[in-house]
């Protein structure tokens, strides 16, 4: 699940999900990290080189610097903000709901994929 984390001027956007586990899912099964309506994408999540957030999707382009590895997106707060929380709710609010719907359809198409890449690497013979 998503989380926002504040320090100091920044607020941070903390996916539930590794980078490199959205980046395995970017390859294999891009429509997991998607929200439809119909046939139209009302909401992604993608990688890249610069970070983004918006009501219609989150790109990531870093990680957390810990053993996790989780995707990270970071937002410097304006100097006049006063409540952060506040700031964090109006800014991304609703960008941190749709990311935790794409996230449970994301874990259960990842753990398909690695179970298939698994069955993949079993069936290789190298002589």
């Amino acid at each position: 699940m998503a989380k926002i984390k504040s320090a100091g001027g920044a607020a941070a956007l903390v996916s539930g999900l590794k980078l490199e586990d959205i980046r395995l899912l970017e390859k294999h099964r891009p429509r997991a990290l998607a929200l439809y309506d119909g046939d139209n994408v009302t909401f992604r999540v993608s990688t890249g080189d610069t970070g983004s957030v918006s009501k219609f999707g989150v790109c990531f382009a870093g990680a957390t610097r810990d053993e996790a590895g989780l995707a990270e997106h970071t937002l410097m707060m304006p100097a006049d903000v006063k409540d952060a929380k506040e700031f964090a709710v109006e800014q991304i609010g609703v960008a941190v709901l749709q990311l935790n719907c794409v996230e449970t359809q994301a874990k259960t198409t990842l753990a398909e994929v690695k179970a298939e890449l698994q069955q993949v690497r079993e069936a290789v013979v190298i002589a």
